[in-house]
């Protein structure tokens, strides 16, 4: 287990810890989630001793390994083709080896008892060996890039060769497949695509040891963490439960606190008033003392943070268009006449569809992206534009290029020169910017201040098809369920390229996705499309558009039910609904118990941790059990 004891941490004059206590204990997958910038990295550096503690005292037991991805590259070597690099990642491998044959090489001078011990030696070394993982590492490391989508042939290329985000890539590869007993990943699917995430998302969900993970990717942290701690305002605050308890219970919480408050703020008012009244007569001399004695005694609550707004984006309401938004014919883009990034593509939108562009990096989302925008010029073929349509177009990095020296009212009024002051004030204002904070320069601004103004520039002339690039990059978990509600609320077309799960999947309503076959198109959301590569391939529901043919199929509905199989129906429906309130049922009291001994192990420290934790992993094995079936009888009902 790692404890934090009194620790407290300070940059400059920000206090980003102050005399902070939680428990880690063995085996739990926790979720750190907080505002930016609140020091959920900082304690991943404190862990791993990067920095040290101001004060306090951090308990981590000796000889554990720690597997520690930063949110920036970090590289060990780069002078190793990409799968040596990946499969160096226990220092200790390679030594052991050496070190084996070095004894060997001495054995021959040996004496009889010696060459026993040295025997002995090599086997516990041998031991070791297999302990770490050593006779499969290789095959791990294989397995580890191909699922965040690397191909074969790239294992040779040097690892210096490729691009920041693959090199990332490679470092959460090397990081995963060190099985170390300590996993801390800093936001792991910042530089993935959604089939990236996906792997990730199964791979982690089987790693045994203690994982620490911060995230906004509500994805993740919904199917990962068991147990969730919120930095925030200096403090810590342990939850025992995952990223949807965490979000009741910490409402809950500052309900609570605020009650209490508003009751101790209305005691001290009134002891207060007392000693305003009677202060100056001698004859309630004791009594005012009292009181007065009474106030110093008192404990001061502090107000907790409320519960973060989530900055609600206002998107006008678009221009009227024709019923076809866009149309390619034929189309291909090339950037050598050699190798096609698409080829004889037929592809339409049309008005109010929403549409998600998915596959891994590198097969060229951004590029049809940019090509629908009018943004990239096609190799071959033709784009027809609708009727009246006004083009949206943020590309990935639009947000990051923004003038910094410009201040947030010029930036949008540069976006539509012609609009008056009070509608370019109006608009910002819908957007979280009001007062004097349009005239904030855009170099002081945070990742999500940034997408915010990148869309109310966008809005100031409202576009009628909207394509995004990865919008949601550097927005927090508030400002992604902002960003989502907006657009799911808008009446537009809309084309996005996304690696958030969640969002994808409650944003989009079709899915166009790209892989070495071409491109597909699935007409159905996120959870269909995965329907889809789960059957057999070319099922019905998908369309080909590569080589020259999109079909509109449409997925095939069954008929309704009647009479006595209508009966039949209802009443396996109902039977359904009682299996799933069984399990549900047993999962609350499994999560009852397992917070009650959580609590133990937190509160007593002679408290029997091998029996507790035992159990504690019965629990967790149990639930998972009892979510895998409520998952499948909640599908059959559905």
């Amino acid at each position: 287990m790692i404890d934090f004891i009194q620790v407290s941490k300070q940059f400059g004059t920000q206090d980003v810890l102050k005399s902070v206590t939680f428990r880690i204990n063995a085996g739990e997958h926790i979720g750190i989630v907080g505002p930016n910038g609140a020091g959920k990295s900082t304690i991943f550096s404190l862990i791993s001793h990067d920095i040290e503690a101001d004060s306090g005292e951090i308990v981590l037991p000796k000889h554990t390994r720690i597997g520690y991805l930063h949110q920036q590259l970090n590289p060990h070597a780069v002078d190793l083709n990409l799968l040596d690099y990946t499969e160096d990642s226990i220092p200790e491998l390679k030594t052991i080896p050496e070190k084996i044959h070095a004894l060997e090489a001495q054995m021959a001078d040996f004496q009889p008892l010696e060459k026993e011990r040295a025997l002995k030696q090599i086997g516990e070394m041998q031991h070791t060996y297999e302990h770490l993982g050593g006779y499969e590492m290789r095959a791990r490391a294989e397995a580890a890039l191909c699922g965040l989508g690397f191909h074969v042939e790239e294992f040779d290329k040097p690892f210096s060769s490729f691009s920041g985000g693959w090199q990332m890539r490679a470092e959460l590869a090397r990081t995963l497949i060190a099985n170390p007993d300590l996993l801390m990943l800093d936001e792991p699917s910042n530089f993935l695509d959604l089939p990236a995430v996906e792997w990730l998302q199964k791979f982690l969900r089987s790693y045994e040891g203690t994982m620490l993970l911060i995230s906004h990717d509500r994805y993740l942290l919904r199917s990962l963490v068991t147990v969730t701690l919120e930095i925030a305002g200096g403090k810590t605050t342990r939850y025992q439960g995952g990223y949807d308890y965490y979000l009741k219970e910490r409402e809950e919480r500052i309900h609570h606190a605020l009650a209490a408050k508003k009751n101790q703020d209305r005691e001290i008012e009134q002891i207060e008033s007392f000693i305003r009244r009677f202060r100056a007569k001698s004859t309630k001399a004791a009594q005012v003392q009292s009181r007065i004695k009474q106030l110093e005694k008192i404990e001061r609550l502090e107000a907790p943070a409320a519960v973060a707004n989530l900055s609600k984006i206002r998107l006008a309401d678009p221009p009227h268009s024709g019923h076809e938004i866009i149309r390619l014919e034929q189309s291909g883009l090339t950037y050598d006449q050699q190798r096609w990034i698409f080829q004889d593509l037929d592809l339409n939108i049309n008005r109010d569809e929403k549409i998600a562009l998915v596959g891994y990096n590198g097969m060229g989302k951004t590029t049809l992206l940019r090509s629908l925008a009018g943004a990239l010029e096609l190799s071959a073929g033709k784009r027809v534009l609708g009727h009246k349509v006004v083009i949206g177009y943020q590309s990935q990095d639009f947000a990051e290029t923004m003038p910094p020296e410009k201040s947030v009212y010029h930036i949008v009024k540069e976006g539509n020169p012609a609009a008056s002051e009070s509608d370019v004030r109006n608009l910002l204002g819908g957007f979280g910017f009001s007062g004097d904070s349009v005239e904030k320069k855009c170099e002081v601004l945070s990742g999500g201040e940034k997408i915010r103004l990148a869309f109310a520039r966008l809005f100031i002339d409202p576009p009628n098809f909207l394509l995004l690039d990865e919008p949601t990059t550097h927005l927090d978990v508030n400002g992604r369920e902002a960003l989502e509600t907006a657009l799911k609320d808008y009446k537009g077309a809309l084309c996005v390229v996304s690696h958030d799960v969640t969002f994808t999947r409650n944003v989009a309503e079709q899915i166009i996705a790209i892989d070495d076959t071409g491109v597909t198109r699935y007409h159905g959301g996120y959870d269909y499309y995965l329907e889809k590569l789960d059957s057999a391939s070319g099922g019905p529901g998908s369309t080909r558009a590569a080589g020259g043919s999109d079909s509109s199929a449409t997925v095939s509905e069954q008929p309704a039910a009647k009479g006595k199989d209508a009966r039949k129906a209802r009443a396996a429906q109902r039977e359904a609904e009682k299996a799933l309130k069984k399990i549900e049922n047993k999962i609350e009291k499994l999560t009852e118990e397992q917070t009650a001994l959580s609590e133990e192990m937190m509160a007593r420290r002679d408290a029997d941790f091998a029996t507790i934790n035992t159990r504690l992993a019965q629990i967790q094995s149990e639930i998972q059990t009892l979510e895998s079936d409520w998952e499948s009888t909640a599908e059959a009902l559905s």
